[in-house]
């Protein structure tokens, strides 16, 4: 049997009936074992039993979790314990000389103390080697070394960020804030080449420190840590700061381990004598003394601990609040609960401060900003303000110090709490299956209104049932996206529930009608195919997914993936994601066919050659039509490449701005071996386009403009036609329209679309016949989201992305200005659209997509094909309908070919051996489908 409690000792008579009163609230409750009462309260037994022990006052968290485990009334306790509290608190506390549970910025240095030996070293490290990185266990002080100790040390300036989920917008933001810069600039550039960053580093201050804190980041909350792993090891001066335990990460990217041989600082346990200064320091530079007692005391509980550091600081802060006078008490330690609950007892104390609806909300969003580790330690998660819906308790967590706002996100102030807060890990211990589901289903909402809130993201199937037991975790945001993945399952699950009464139906019907047992027969043997073929349909697309998102990064195995799709289903998705991953792999590069390296590359109309730049200036043209890179002659002379002309017999080629203007020239390239210049101009003007015979060309005047202190060439908005003689003349046609922002001839040069802005009603597109007399024959009213337009080559239609709207917009202008149809599967502000030489098909290519429409039929645009998972844009598209594919050059000159041939893909990709999934990943992807070999 438990021991009875020791009689209450005489003495303070209002302390003696506290304790008393809250004895016989536990013998109402059933006099419970203090071990029982302690696991309901989260305090020790010893603790619970002390507070009715009548010997001093308990705090007021431990009064409220002994009183709510006992199911008492919480607000009368309170009322009680502050009334008897009355001249027991100390004094209000002056700002306290210790962090607590946060890091130490910059602007403490004068008060980071302990760590000069080692502040010494990584200085010394970082003055010989480009690249550092400091390792050790959370808590064990890397941030407040780097930002305390290392920056304000560094002879010259120095950059501290965090990764954070987003490591290209994270370096764009702060080093613009840094340059005084645009930042939507910068992240375009670091997002188009990592060593941009690099570059912008040099140009601003070659000696600039970057400070990367908490780089394992880039593993837990980034999607991929290769871009900034490229970035940050391609020259710029960089400290790293990592968690030990993600030290194994750090090995995975050969540039890593390169670059961190030799110039690698490990941060162990505090030694007693800086555990000492750590200790003593702070409150001496406050005018406050600390006990030699308390110092022991710490030094003991702390030493030899790598990640207590945090624990201190905030023990010493509570002690601080706790002190008398100026001198911080062993007691003062002791009432605020030591290493082991100072951490715990603050939390517990704000979280017990909320009413019961803020105690659920405030549940909820802590475990928000936690990352489950995967064989590593759970970590802490930063969250977008945007993802959570409690301001006013966000604002009190942070007075409390316990979460940490920065800019528009929000984090814990350290990984100490997860350690030291024993309700916390039991929250997170509850259901980390569903914390898992939660964080899926917040990177799903992310991916769903990225999309413009696309159908295709939603939930449906498993997913959605075991989103829909989520509850009260989710935000507003997160709700949406759930109800929208009900409602679309509730209508199929209508449909399918339309077609199961039906054959009910029938079914009885035709039980009735014995003689027509067969038919009853015939049925069946139907309805069973049908539900063969629509559930391979359904692992059919669901495989396609999979395989789309391997390209890039296996597309070997996504060319697997979508052929066995292919074999299980026909459909069109499984076909485009085999294309997409064949296309991936065969790529061709340009760039190397030339001794000094291709700089850009240059696609004709029709697919059958290409115009490579090298360093020089020198363009030469290659072959392509074979599929291969064919050399077939070199320019005579240096320039820039332009444009083809719709036959691929002529050519535009600049050779620089001068004060005159641009220097054009006309080259007949029909004659590979004598290819010669039929015309050349200097005028201040750029070309808009040229038509398929290369004698007709739009261009657009220009004007110097020296307003901003530097001359440079602006458009006039006024157009001219220039036509080109067969004796090489120029003759100048001008074009009497105001305010023209695009133009583009057909292929017969006879009709122009220009794009004109109007001052009363935005952009309008206007079509002109441009024939011996120039003349205006219609206006389409646009919007100030018409930017450009596109016309086909026979002149029949004009197609002009809606920018404002994010829709393309398909007008019939041979017999007026019709609007043919609308194309409003593109939501990419990057987009680039034209027609194909058939003029009825659209190539549309946005970041990571290429997508093929037919607009022949009014009101009907028909998807030809869509291939996803590309990485990026991909730009100058060729449909070439008589090969049946389509050719687009990437930004690394690299030549992509999606085949829309059926026949001949699956047969590109059965040349390759093991094609056929193993048992075990067949079953992954079509669990109940029989293997079948791909390539019989």
């Amino acid at each position: 049997m438990p021991r009875g409690e020791r009689p209450l000792e005489s003495g303070d008579a209002a302390l003696t009936r506290f304790a008393a009163d809250l004895r016989l609230l536990r013998e109402k409750a059933g006099s419970p074992p203090y071990r029982s009462l302690g696991q309901r309260a989260h305090y020790s037994a010893a603790t619970l039993s002390e507070a009715a022990g009548g010997r001093k006052l308990p705090t007021l968290a431990v009064t409220l979790a002994y009183v709510a485990a006992c199911g008492g009334d919480l607000g009368e306790w309170e009322a009680r314990w502050r009334e008897l509290a009355v001249g027991e608190e100390p004094a209000p506390a002056l700002e306290s000389p210790y962090v607590g549970l946060a890091a130490f910025q910059a602007a403490d240095a004068d008060r980071f103390f302990g760590r000069e030996n080692l502040t010494g070293k990584l200085l010394e490290l970082v003055g010989s080697r480009r690249f550092v990185g400091v390792f050790g266990a959370s808590g064990s002080g890397k941030s407040s070394l780097l930002r305390a100790g290392l920056v304000p040390a560094l002879p010259g300036r120095a950059l501290v960020l965090t990764p954070g989920a987003n490591p290209v917008e994270e370096c764009a933001v702060r080093l613009a804030a840094l340059m005084g810069v645009s930042a939507v600039e910068l992240k375009q550039e670091f997002a188009a080449d990592p060593a941009n960053l690099w570059l912008r580093v040099r140009q601003f201050e070659p000696e600039l420190v970057l400070v990367v804190d908490q780089f394992e980041e880039a593993f837990t909350l980034a999607p991929d840590a290769h871009w900034l792993v490229r970035a940050l090891t391609g020259g710029p001066r960089v400290v790293l700061g990592v968690r030990a335990d993600f030290y194994g990460h750090c090995g995975r990217y050969p540039e890593l381990v390169e670059s961190l041989e030799g110039s690698q600082l490990l941060v162990g346990p505090m030694t007693s004598d800086e555990l000492r200064r750590a200790i003593t320091e702070p409150a001496a530079r406050a005018g406050a003394t600390v006990e030699t007692a308390l110092v022991a005391r710490l030094v003991a509980d702390v030493a030899g601990q790598a990640a207590a550091l945090p624990l201190v600081s905030h023990a010493l802060v509570e002690t601080w609040r706790r002190r008398r006078g100026m001198t911080l008490s062993l007691n003062g330690y002791e009432a605020a609960g030591g290493i082991e609950h100072a951490v715990a007892r603050t939390a517990e104390e704000v979280f017990f401060a909320f009413s019961p609806d803020e105690q659920r909300a405030a549940r909820l969003l802590f475990l928000r900003l936690i990352a489950l580790g995967e064989g590593t330690e759970d970590t802490k998660r930063r969250v977008p303000r945007r993802e959570l819906d409690a301001d006013s308790l966000l604002d009190r967590l942070v007075s409390a110090r316990l979460v940490t706002l920065d800019r528009d996100s929000v984090e814990l102030t350290h990984e100490a709490l997860i350690r030291s807060w024993p309700r916390l890990r039991d929250w997170i211990a509850e259901d980390r299956d569903g914390l898992r589901a939660h964080r899926q289903l917040i990177d799903a909402t992310d991916a769903w209104e990225a999309h413009g809130r696309d159908p295709d993201a939603l939930y449906r199937g498993v997913r959605l049932v075991q989103a829909k037991d989520l509850g009260e975790v989710l935000s507003g945001r997160e709700r949406e996206f759930l109800d929208a993945s009900v409602v679309a399952d509730t209508a199929r699950q209508v449909a399918v529930r339309r077609r199961t009464r039906r054959l009910r139906l029938f079914v009885a019907l035709l039980s009735v009608l014995v003689l027509l047992l067969a038919g009853v027969v015939l049925y069946a043997n139907s309805a069973e195919q049908t539900s063969v073929e629509q559930r391979n349909n359904a692992l059919s697309l669901r495989a396609a997914d999979a395989a789309v998102d391997l390209i890039g990064t296996d597309s070997r195995d996504a060319v697997r993936i979508a052929l066995a799709a292919y074999r299980v289903s026909a459909t069109a998705e499984a076909r485009d994601a085999l294309s997409a991953a064949q296309a991936e792999i065969t790529k061709s590069l340009f760039a190397g066919k030339d001794e000094n390296g291709a700089m850009g590359m240059y696609l004709s109309p029709q697919g059958n050659l290409a115009l490579g730049t090298d360093r020089d200036g020198r363009m030469f043209l290659t072959d392509i039509a074979s599929g291969t890179f064919e050399p077939a002659g070199t320019l005579p002379e240096t320039g820039f490449p332009e444009m083809f002309s719709g036959d691929e017999r002529v050519l535009l080629t600049r050779t620089g701005v001068g004060e005159a203007g641009t220097s054009y020239q006309l080259w007949d390239i029909a004659v590979r071996h004598r290819m010669r210049k039929i015309a050349q101009w200097t005028k201040p003007a750029v070309v808009q386009d040229v038509n398929a015979a290369g004698d007709v060309l739009a261009v657009m005047g220009q004007r110097l403009d020296g307003s901003g202190g530097q001359a440079n060439w602006v458009p006039t908005g006024v157009l001219t036609l220039l036509r080109v003689t067969s004796s090489g003349q120029v003759e100048e046609v001008p074009v009497p329209a105001a305010d023209v922002q695009s133009a583009e001839l057909s292929a017969d040069g006879r009709r122009m679309v220009l794009v004109r802005r109007d001052a009363t009603i935005g952009n309008v597109i206007e079509i002109w016949e441009t024939g011996a007399e120039l003349r205006r024959l219609r206006m389409v009213i646009g919007s100030d989201g018409y930017l450009q337009a596109k016309i086909s080559p026979d002149g029949r239609f004009v197609v002009v992305p809606d920018r404002a709207l994010k829709v393309l917009r398909v007008y019939e202008v041979s017999d007026g200005a019709v609007e043919w149809s609308a194309v409003s599967d593109t939501t990419a502000t990057s987009l680039v659209v034209e027609f194909a030489s058939d003029s009825k098909t659209l190539i549309v290519s946005t970041e990571g997509r290429v997508l093929l429409w037919n607009v022949e039929l009014a009101g009907r645009p028909q998807r030809i094909a869509s291939f996803g998972g590309l990485g990026g844009l991909l730009e100058q598209p060729v449909y070439r309908p008589e090969k049946k594919d389509v050719l687009l050059i990437d930004r690394n000159t690299g030549l992509w070919r999606f085949d829309l041939d059926t026949d001949r893909l699956i047969a590109t990709a059965c040349n390759s051996r093991d094609m056929d999934l193993p048992a075990a990943r067949w079953n992954d992807y079509f669990l109940g489908v029989k293997p079948i070999s791909v390539c019989s």
